[in-house]
């Protein structure tokens, strides 16, 4: 009897070892992270015939899983990335905006992988990302290599630092991240020749792409009396007849580098004040030349400091225009890396997650273009691409994913122990978030603001709104998520609930929120060039 059923179980075990080998996923040797900076989930082009804009992602997407439900908890780089490598939402790290230093008491997806024998390496394309904010942890190679008063790379200069890492680190087991921010404003793709230039007398102070958004201090000799510089603007011929608007100028100040030396500063008066924020005053001109009269009221020579931030302004067609071509750009320098992963011949021992940060406004919410400061679909609804060694199957899935879910799925990818802190569930697992939280800050934002995702329903909560505070979206039918449905009938039947839960925890969040540090010359530097003060 007992002989009998050994003989019986014998092949039951022996099925049961196969499935279990079968089901055993190959280990990626190599894993690439690209994080697109700025890119709304329909700026993707999904189609394999006759795709023009973005072909290499729809053939990625097309070779795994695309999620067409995935989200950004929050519409701010830093935060947004930071939520990537930690799965914890920001206001459990207690990283708000960009900007900002935070030592988070948990090991990051980097130090997890090089544990499980992975080297690192990361390249980035934004200074909101560089070092000093805390995202390197981990990494073993951190390229940023961004040009003095520029505050991003395109994504040409991303792909040849990238090149080298991955020629570098080819040999053994590799993580790297690769980051793309070129449909972030300004809104066009490099080419342009025509020049914004900087002139004092014969001397030129600065010359550089009309197209750039730099942040200029300028070092300058002023001699005794009255000395006069030129602000000279080409408008590029890409941009389309009638889509020029004018020329902003940020902050613009005058200061002596000579103890108790007197100076003054006047513009010309094309150079009207726009706005002001934070203190901040912009000066707009519809003019293409601009003069400053610069005065030296002592009797020698003195050293002194011109600066501002330069800003050509574009018609809001114009800017829709350049955020398509920028698209196409960016698909087209993605084929670049990956046929150098093909020719160094990787590409098929890769696994890719490609995620966007968050989305981009274009005018559909209120007239705004940008993000941060909404978490409106156009805003956190992002592309998501799962593709390569250890993906099994092909197709589009609808469960709700997000930041919290890249490092729980890459970890799952690489056969590594998902550490307990994290909140976020593999995007190929059983247990996927059947709600998301979503969250935005000031000061970079107009107003902190909360949203609670159950979908297809989305509520989101504006505290320091004095009209319209809540809204709710149904994001299955509403293209932008911007038509309000507060007002009607609760049909959802969940309504109410979602109100009341994100009410609750915005008053717990708001309660907890860390203070605000100040912010450093250089890190205001940067955060003023990329539009975000």
């Amino acid at each position: 009897m007992r002989r009998g059923l050994l003989w019986l179980l014998l092949p039951l075990g022996v099925l049961a070892c196969g499935w279990f080998l079968s089901e055993r996923r190959p280990l990626p040797e190599h894993i690439f992270l690209i994080t697109l900076d700025t890119t709304r989930a329909d700026a993707v082009d999904y189609r394999t015939t006759g795709n023009d804009r973005t072909p290499n992602l729809a053939a990625l997407a097309a070779a795994g899983m695309r999620f067409d439900n995935a989200y950004s908890v929050i519409p701010i780089t830093t935060p947004s990335h930071a939520a990537m490598f930690y799965s914890l939402p920001p206001h459990v790290f207690k990283i708000y905006n960009n900007g900002q230093e935070r030592a988070v008491p948990y090991p990051a997806l980097a130090e997890i992988m090089k544990r499980n024998g992975y080297a690192t390496g990361a390249v980035i394309s934004l200074a909101v990302l560089k070092s000093e904010f805390g995202l390197a942890r981990g990494f073993d190679h951190y390229l940023e290599n961004f040009k003095p008063g520029l505050w991003y790379r395109t994504a040409a200069e991303v792909n040849r630092d990238a090149f080298a890492l991955i020629d570098k680190m080819k040999s053994g087991r590799s993580f790297i991240w690769i980051h793309y921010s070129d449909p972030h404003e300004p809104y066009s793709p490099p080419g342009p020749s025509e020049r914004f230039t900087v002139s004092l007398g014969d001397e030129i102070l600065y010359s550089g792409p009309s197209i750039d958004q730099p942040v200029l201090r300028l070092p300058l000799t002023l001699e005794p009396g009255l000395s006069t510089v030129h602000l000279d603007s080409e408008i590029p011929s890409s941009l389309g007849a009638g889509a020029f608007s004018g020329v902003s100028f940020s902050d613009l100040h005058l200061v002596a580098l000579e103890p108790g030396a007197e100076i003054d500063l006047a513009h010309s008066s094309d150079l009207l004040k726009r706005s002001e924020r934070y203190g901040l005053v912009t000066l707009h001109t519809g003019a293409t030349r601009s003069s400053l009269s610069l005065t030296n009221r002592g009797s020698a020579s003195c050293r002194a400091e011109l600066a501002f931030k330069y800003q050509l302004k574009i018609s809001d067609e114009a800017k829709r225009q350049g955020y398509e071509r920028e698209m196409r750009y960016l698909d087209a320098q993605l084929g670049r890396l990956l046929e150098h992963l093909r020719r160094t011949g990787i590409y098929e021992r890769s696994l890719f997650l490609v995620m966007g940060d968050h989305g981009e406004g274009l005018g559909e919410y209120h007239s705004h273009f940008g993000h941060i400061h909404y978490l409106n679909k156009v805003y956190t609804h992002v592309p998501f691409i799962l593709c390569g060694r250890g993906v099994r199957g092909r197709g589009v899935r609808s469960e709700l994913v997000s930041n919290l879910s890249v490092a729980p799925t890459l970890l799952s990818r690489a056969g590594a122990k998902r550490p307990r802190h994290m909140e976020g569930s593999d995007a190929l697992g059983a247990a996927v978030e059947p709600k998301l939280f979503l969250e935005t800050y000031s000061p970079e934002a107009y107003f902190d603001a909360f949203s609670v995702i159950h979908f297809p329903w989305q509520v989101v909560f504006h505290p320091g709104r004095t009209e319209g505070s809540l809204e709710f979206f149904n994001l299955e039918k509403d293209p932008f998520g911007t038509v309000d449905l507060l007002a009607g009938a609760d049909l959802s039947g969940q309504r109410s609930e979602m109100v009341n839960s994100v009410l609750r925890i915005s008053r717990i969040i708001t309660a907890n929120k860390r203070k605000q540090e100040s912010l450093n010359q250089k890190t205001m530097d940067t955060l003023k060039s990329l539009g975000y003060l």
